[in-house]
């Protein structure tokens, strides 16, 4: 009885250990397979060089492993005449402005999930408001969206919608709304003069957004502008609830995300914006910031106008961890695979060797793109930019506030590029044991 007790203990004892060192060896195979070892000292060449040659005030970059969370790179050049004192880290906030649109997207996605929302609802279902908006068209009778004219008769003729504004076409940035940065300086004008910011909440907007015309008849074409904010609206009407309850509810406390916000918390003082504009880098002045006419929208913690397009606060620790929910999260405890693959697919147009908007808040870089393939991107009009790499599996962040800079390049800018290509020639490289 003894005997087959030791034999039992010790075929036992053998095996406990030989499934323990299985355990170990494919841990560490696992952990090395993960593991990206980027050479920093080139890539913080670059950030510095830019910072030192007074182009930009900061920049702020954190790219993560977005499964296991493994910091893959982190730095920060900073010009210490500009912002002396301070530290800046993925846990600094700053205002995050057009990366609030995938947050917002993601959210009327949600509700689509549950059967509230459909893309191709009409808007007025849930805003009856907008029924009767109408279009602003030139002498012609061609909306100035898509007016050939470089200048208009003021006030416009105004003509009814040809066509019924969907939901869909306010991800898509086709309903017609618009910044102050049309062709129109009549537009421009009229929309800053109704000062929209100074709207106490989401209905009160919608009162003023009514009474303003579209630049286009919904459908028409892509014009960039306010159209995710009024989904926004278009939420809060569908919830009962306010955006900001919306976010708090389906991502930040129950997916424990810290560093998403529409208010600062007690004791944040943001960062100042800067510009370089003029050639030299400097704070920017009152009413510089034009997209809404030289307002910027307001954080304080009493404030009830959540904008879904430009209101948001983040730090970039904050906005990687939504990143992961939405690409790395086996769980699907938020959105569901076949949603978020919609969301980050290719349209069904022509391919290019630049990139496409995905039509869902983010834009996909493309196959045939010089050094940057197949990454999705979302931006912020303060030079915030976050990027995921799903073939390295990797989430990236690249942050400053700065609105303009001598580097300037449309969209881009150099300091942008000269990164990426560095930053993607390793990954590459690592990638073909190189």
């Amino acid at each position: 009885m003894r005997n087959n007790t030791v034999k039992r203990f010790s075929f036992n004892f053998h095996t406990t250990i030989f499934v323990l060192f299985l355990t170990v060896f494919y841990s560490c195979a696992d952990t090395k397979t993960t593991s990206i070892d980027l050479n920093p000292a080139p890539l913080n060449q670059i950030l510095d060089k830019y910072v030192e040659d007074g182009i930009w005030p900061f920049l702020y970059s954190k790219i993560v492993h977005g499964i296991t969370g493994e910091l893959v790179y982190e730095h920060l050049a900073i010009n210490k005449s500009l912002l002396p004192n301070q530290n800046i880290n993925g846990s600094t906030w700053m205002r995050i402005w057009s990366m609030s649109k995938l947050v917002t997207i993601s959210l009327a996605m949600d509700l689509m999930e549950e059967g509230l929302l459909k893309l191709e609802d009409p808007v007025h279902k849930y805003i009856p408001e907008f029924s009767g908006l109408k279009v602003a068209v030139d002498i012609n009778g061609e909306s100035v969206a898509s007016s050939e004219n470089k200048t208009f008769n003021c006030p416009h003729k105004l003509v009814k919608m040809d066509s019924t504004m969907l939901v869909k076409h306010l991800l898509n940035h086709r309903a017609g709304f618009y910044y102050a940065l049309t062709p129109s300086k009549c537009l421009n004008e009229n929309f800053g003069l109704k000062r929209i910011l100074q709207a106490e909440n989401g209905d009160q907007l919608i009162d003023i957004l009514s009474m303003l015309p579209l630049v286009q008849h919904p459908g028409e074409r892509y014009f960039y502008g306010m159209n995710t904010s009024v989904l926004g609206l278009l939420i809060e009407r569908v919830t009962g609830k306010s955006l900001y309850q919306n976010l708090k509810e389906r991502v930040t406390k129950v997916h424990n995300i810290e560093g998403l916000a529409y208010t600062k918390l007690q004791g944040i003082e943001l960062l100042p914006t800067f510009t370089g504009r003029e050639g030299n880098l400097r704070k920017i002045i009152d009413g510089e910031l034009d997209i809404f006419g030289g307002e910027v929208p307001n954080y304080s913690k009493d404030n009830n106008l959540f904008l879904g397009g430009e209101g948001m606060l983040g730090t970039a620790d904050g906005y990687i961890r939504f990143m992961q929910l939405l690409f790395f999260n086996d769980e699907n405890t938020f959105l569901k695979e076949e949603t978020i693959q919609k969301m980050s697919s290719k349209p069904k147009i022509e391919e290019n060797n630049y990139g496409y908007n995905t039509g869902f808040g983010m834009y996909l870089t493309s196959r045939n793109h010089a050094f940057e393939k197949d990454i999705l991107r979302v931006g912020g009009y303060e030079k915030t930019k976050c990027w995921v790499d799903r073939k390295n599996n990797l989430i990236g962040t690249l942050f400053s506030q700065a609105n303009e800079t001598q580097d300037s390049d449309g969209l881009s800018n150099q300091m942008e590029q000269d990164f990426k290509k560095e930053l993607f020639s390793q990954l590459n490289k690592l990638k073909k044991g190189i």
